[in-house]
């Protein structure tokens, strides 16, 4: 074999290597590659052109075998990445128990997604678990919208909301004491603690109530007897509660 030939199989080689160093450089293929590369080389500089096209092309074979072993493990990854996010978001919309008991058949869709997830992850069937795990995640993507619950007739002459979504605001940023002095909520800031109380079980914190995040659903309890009926909105005008 000529040793200009040879020169060819060597830019070939080491293309293949710097594709599998850009995804994983410590495996056992990229570093047997890397041996049969260097053996391929004292061959060559040696005359012994035959030992060096057989060792161009071990060194070759292992290089893909890197390649194709750092594509497994990127699936891998992206999958592990995905059950992840499922599982944090799952957690995120159960810890709110008005959210959670509204949206109970989705979030339990998606419990079973994810436990498939799980299991074709188990069984290095990594695209599917991927997939398994998107599935999840899309049964749960509009699920901070609480709807209006189904009403149940109370006799009273004032309705007000019954939830409240947190918002995120450059200034006057939503918290219970700001929350409780709006119209239809309370109208009284120093009335906070009620917030607090009645929501205490559904914070990641509950002792700490400054800890209310953006998309947090808060229930607003009743002071007196007032029916309250589904969302907040700052479009409407809401009469005051009698004192």
């Amino acid at each position: 074999m000529s040793k200009k030939l040879l020169a060819f199989i060597f830019a070939a080689i080491f293309c293949i290597a710097a594709i599998s160093a850009q995804n994983l450089t410590d495996n056992k293929h990229q570093k047997a590659g890397q041996e049969y590369e260097k053996q391929a080389r004292e061959a060559m500089d040696a005359g012994n052109y035959d030992d060096a096209n057989k060792y161009a092309e071990l060194s070759s074979e292992e290089y893909r075998k890197s390649h194709d072993y750092a594509n497994d493990l990127k699936l891998k990854f992206r999958a592990a990445n995905a059950i992840n996010l499922a599982q944090s978001t799952i957690t995120d919309v159960s810890n709110v128990k008005t959210t959670a008991d509204f949206y109970a058949k989705e979030i339990a869709a998606a419990k079973v997604s994810l436990a498939e997830a799980r299991k074709l992850y188990k069984a290095e069937n990594w695209e599917e678990s991927r997939a398994k795990a998107n599935e999840a995640l899309a049964l749960l993507k509009d699920i901070r919208r609480v709807e209006t619950e189904p009403k149940q007739k109370v006799s009273s002459n004032t309705v007000l909301p019954r939830y409240y979504i947190v918002m995120s605001r450059p200034s006057n940023t939503d918290c219970f004491w700001n929350i409780s002095g709006m119209d239809g909520i309370y109208g009284d800031p120093t009335l906070w603690k009620n917030l607090w109380t009645g929501n205490r079980e559904a914070m990641k914190d509950s002792n700490n109530p400054n800890l209310i995040y953006p998309g947090m659903v808060i229930e607003i309890p009743s002071l007196k007897g007032e029916v309250r009926e589904g969302n907040y909105d700052p479009k409407k005008n809401y009469s005051a509660i009698k004192k």
